[in-house]
């Protein structure tokens, strides 16, 4: 299975496109918001201010990876999805997404911006089998994903720790017939 270049991929006003330099200024405009990094698995209590030097590196590591894009809504940058940890023999990967941008938080452009790297990944890379994780305190994303289609496939207790605590994982899983029938 080959990686195809990376395309635009649109709907509604939600655009999926590679990383542009400029894409560094709009980063750090964003910031680092606790409460999304805390989502992430970051302890908030540790995060350092964001310097154009980690922006241009954001940046950098999405335009370096074939099957990641920044997510824009009417051209703002808010955030990035990815597909990851591809095995090309069992046609599965794992899927990544962040909104960074507060201001955008719980409007449906996660869940716009899922449909359209899971459509690519089942569509245009064949994919059979796409999988995520999210910390289960996450209710936002989880129930993004459902709406995607993903269901709950098991769960990791305490894989994470965030400052004292420790959280659950939720292992979640779509499948491509599942996919093509939920769209």
């Amino acid at each position: 299975m080959s990686v195809p270049l990376k395309p635009v991929l649109s709907a509604q006003n939600v655009t999926l496109r590679d990383a542009r330099p400029s894409d560094a200024e709009a980063r750090l405009e964003l910031g680092r918001n606790p409460e999304i990094e805390r989502c992430f698995g970051l302890d908030p209590s540790l995060l350092r201010e964001l310097t154009i030097e980690h922006a241009r590196d954001w940046v950098a590591g999405i335009a370096a990876n074939p099957m990641e894009f920044v997510i824009t809504v009417d051209g703002t940058l808010v955030g990035a999805t990815r597909l990851h940890s591809l095995v090309a023999a069992d046609r599965r990967a794992s899927f990544a997404i962040g909104i960074i941008s507060a201001a955008h938080l719980g409007r449906g452009h996660g869940t716009t911006a899922g449909r359209l790297l899971l459509s690519h990944g089942f569509d245009t890379l064949g994919l059979h089998r796409i999988g995520c994780r999210v910390l289960a305190f996450n209710a936002r994303a989880i129930a993004s994903y459902r709406k995607l289609g993903f269901v709950e496939e098991g769960r990791e207790r305490e894989a994470a720790q965030i400052g004292d605590e420790w959280h659950d994982d939720v292992m979640m899983g779509l499948l491509a017939r599942d996919f093509e029938a939920g769209t």
